[in-house]
Parts: C-alpha cells; structure tokens; sequence
C-alpha cells in the first residue's frame, strides 16, 4: 500500500491538512482486565458486572437479568460512562472484538473477566477507530479459537498494535462526533424496523382467517 494513503485518508473533512501519525493504539488510553469472580459471589443485589450480552450490534445495553455480585468481591476499578467495553474472551470467535462506549449506567458496575475496558480521552474517535478495516484485519489475524476453543483477544496484542491517526485533537473529535451521530441514527432506525416488523406480524394474524 502507499505510504502517502497510509498517512492520509482519500476522504477529510474540510479545514483539515495535516499529515497522520502512526501510534500505538495503547497510547490512546489505558485498557483494563475485567474482574474473575465465583459462583459464590453472585447474588441478587450489589455491583453490576458488564458481560458480551451487555454489547448487542455495536450497542451498549443493560438487561434486568445482568450479573450482580458481592461488593466484598470487587478488586478493580468500577467502570465509568464514556469507556469502551470489549470482549476479549468468548466461546464463539465471532464476537470476540465487538465493542461499544458504555453510557446510562445504573448504579456500581464493573466489567467481568472475558471483557476489557478501554478509557480514553476521546472516545467517540477510538470507538469509531476500532470500526474501521484496520480493526477488523487485526481481529481476523490476533484473535485465537475455534475447534471449540475460547476465542480470546490478548490486551497486550491490541495495547501494543499500530494504527494512524489524526495528529490534530479536533480533527479526532470531529470524525468520532460523526460516526457517533451515525450510530445514533442507526439504531434508531433499527428499533423502528423492529417495530414494524412487530405491527406485520400482528396484522397478519388479525386480518386474515
């Protein structure tokens, strides 16, 4: 590929020229393990912790069947609105990677131990990132599993991997600001077709014998 592609997308918003910059994605902000906890620990009431059924079609949601456990068994950091949640452990491949910002927390949460957390100054910009193709070829070649293996994604692996990037904080703020703005539409279209999927398959049943 050419160098000159590599440091400069074909499509820029406008006002800005600067050339990109190769860093490690890690230097974009701190990523952390998830907490190990027993069966033992688990009970109705206490701290929330956030699972890969917590992230559905690159959306962050909370389920009124998630996990509680303990307070006395929490060892790390509670996880905040605005980190970035991802699976790194999962016994299928396939969802080993997805990840969405985490927001509306509902009381002491953390992240469980098949997941990390990734907190960064800009997140919107580092979610969109994670999106695009260079995310996904590195998933493909660093995630092992499969033959009814875990699939697991290494935090170092993805501390330590390269990626360009804007050398201009605005220029960062703004494509994360568009790609979140298109997320919102997204979903928002999503839930609309489920609705009228939903209304279909009433009619349906109503308007015919």
């Amino acid at each position: 590929m050419n160098e000159k592609i590599n440091k400069e997308p074909l499509l820029r918003f406008k006002g800005f020229t600067d050339a990109w910059e190769q860093r490690k994605l890690g230097e974009l902000g701190e990523i952390k393990r998830g907490l190990t906890y027993k069966p033992s620990d688990v009970q109705a009431q206490g701290v929330r912790v956030l699972r890969s059924s917590n992230l559905h079609n690159d959306e962050f949601i909370l389920h009124n069947d998630d996990i509680f456990v303990r307070k006395s068994a929490v060892k790390i950091p509670e996880v905040q609105n605005g980190d970035i949640l991802i699976t790194a452990a999962n016994g299928s491949s396939r969802l080993v990677g997805k990840h969405a910002i985490i927001h509306s927390l509902e009381g002491q949460t953390v992240h469980g131990g098949f997941m990390l957390i990734m907190r960064s100054n800009n997140p919107k910009f580092v979610n969109s990132l994670m999106s695009s193709n260079w995310y996904h070829k590195f998933i493909s070649i660093f995630v092992s599993g499969g033959n009814g293996a875990i699939g697991n994604l290494n935090k170092s692996d993805l501390e330590k991997e390269l990626v360009y990037i804007p050398s201009k904080i605005p220029e960062q703020t703004a494509i994360g600001t568009f790609f979140s703005t298109l997320d919102t539409l997204i979903t928002l279209h999503q839930r609309k077709c489920e609705l009228l999927k939903k209304l279909k398959k009433t009619l349906l049943k109503q308007m015919f014998i």
